[in-house]
């Protein structure tokens, strides 16, 4: 029987352009521009990457909890 995870996901903008990362955890996955998707050992490097490329989080999504 395989373990479910939940996925977290945190958008990234860069003018126009939007980057996602999805992890659960185990996995970090970014997604730049609909076709570059690239998996990282950690989420802090997922995240220095998309900053690295010139994307800053994008908070007006967020929800209150």
């Amino acid at each position: 029987m395989s373990k479910l995870y939940e996925v977290e996901v945190l958008s990234f903008r860069r003018g126009d352009d939007i980057a996602t990362i999805a992890s659960n955890g185990v996995r970090h996955i970014t997604q730049e521009v609909a076709t570059v998707v690239l998996e990282h050992e950690t989420l802090k490097n997922a995240i220095a990457y998309l900053e690295a490329h010139g994307y800053s989080i994008d908070t007006s999504n967020f929800n209150n909890i």
